[in-house]
């Protein structure tokens, strides 16, 4: 009982000091929440304080203070980059021109994504009807990975982060993340996922598509609870379908379109595939802490401010994992400090560069299709 009384006492004081989630109750970066009967092991009710205590040295350094003026700034740029590269569009500029354009819009709906995603977890603002607002402007406008679908996987995600069973992003019906999941491969999915250390790199420029026909399909499944989804996706189609189908032709917007989503794939890949994949799987029932999880199952990536700019943050993926209501212009001085108290306190810490990374990413996807059954 004194372990267990220990442990609601941090939990409670992680709630109160950390900056809170947009959806309560969803992607809970309490300890109190994320605790797995850490009552039974001395050592987890030790890195469950020390989570308390990182805390009150982030807070110390204003890591989770609005940055306001950062995001308008960067919200603003989003907008007036896309709304530039889609005139240039609408003119029926030249290849290379209209090559380049495209590009651009590919990886400015990134960057608008990485709004949404920040919204969504609270770091943009804590007024919840606002942020929705903006989630849906940025995600589901501007890209048409529509904002509530994203937000019901990604709910998942955060809190069960590489647990075998419970991770979404763990689940595929093609690829193999764990030795249950290739055992299990039948058909087409048994034929990638033997192959999969190298189809991984190429299919995954189809990210985009898949992304959009997920998020359609949730809308149709959830016809009442994503009317502002519904609203922004046909908006969505009308600026990219039937504008420029009038202005250019049909066949001209679609191409348009077809390769802006195609070219979102390779940026997307390469900024999510390295973030969780070779690192600790958690299996059903296994006791770990929620700080003890996201140090093991996750990994940074480059600490320079382009790669903040490029991974939207998300090179700083341990801190966003750990705090994930932090704003993005917060993180890379919160990783100073995460990483300097994980050495203080002889914890695991994982940096790797992108191609380090990679590696890793390669080497555990090529140990799995080794059990795909013959």
């Amino acid at each position: 009982m004194m372990k267990t009384d220990r442990l609601e006492h941090t939990s409670d004081r992680i709630r109160s000091e950390s900056a809170p989630l947009l959806e309560r109750g969803a992607i809970c970066a309490s300890a109190k929440s994320e605790v797995r009967s850490a009552a039974e092991a001395p050592g987890e009710v030790r890195t469950d304080a020390l989570h308390g205590q990182l805390v009150r040295e982030l807070s110390a350094a204003g890591c989770f203070r609005p940055a306001t003026a950062w995001t308008i700034v960067h919200a603003l740029a989003i907008i007036v980059t896309y709304s530039a590269a889609y005139l240039i569009l609408l003119t029926d500029p030249g290849p290379g021109v209209r090559l380049l354009a495209i590009a651009a819009l590919s990886a400015v709906c990134l960057q608008a994504g990485f709004v949404g995603h920040e919204a969504g977890h609270g770091a943009v603002t804590r007024h919840q009807p606002l942020a929705r607002w903006i989630g849906q402007v940025f995600q589901t406008l501007l890209t048409a990975v529509c904002y509530s679908y994203f937000q019901h996987i990604h709910r998942a995600h955060h809190p069960h982060c590489n647990e075998r069973s419970r991770d979404p992003d763990m689940q595929s019906s093609i690829f193999s993340l764990y030795s249950e999941s290739a055992s299990s491969k039948k058909g087409f999915g048994k034929i990638v996922s033997r192959h999969q250390a190298y189809l991984i790199w190429i299919l995954v420029c189809l990210q985009g598509f898949s992304l959009k026909v997920d998020s359609f399909n949730f809308l149709r499944r959830n016809v009442r609870a994503t009317r502002s989804d519904q609203t922004m996706l046909l908006l969505h189609l009308g600026l990219w379908l039937v504008l420029p189908a009038l202005v250019l032709g049909f066949w001209n917007a679609l191409f348009n379109y077809a390769l802006m989503t195609l070219l979102c794939g390779p940026y997307l890949g390469a900024i999510f595939l390295v973030n969780h994949i070779g690192t600790r799987v958690v299996e059903p029932g296994e006791t770990v802490t929620f700080f003890m999880q996201e140090l093991s199952t996750t990994r940074n990536l480059g600490d320079s401010p382009l790669h903040s700019f490029l991974f939207g943050g998300l090179n700083n993926h341990i801190e966003h994992h750990l705090f994930p209501s932090m704003p993005t212009a917060r993180l890379r001085t919160a990783r100073q400090i995460t990483r300097a108290f994980c050495r203080r306190h002889g914890l695991s810490y994982r940096e790797l560069s992108w191609f380090a990374a990679a590696r890793e990413v390669f080497a555990h996807f090529k140990a799995i299709s080794a059990l795909v059954p013959r």
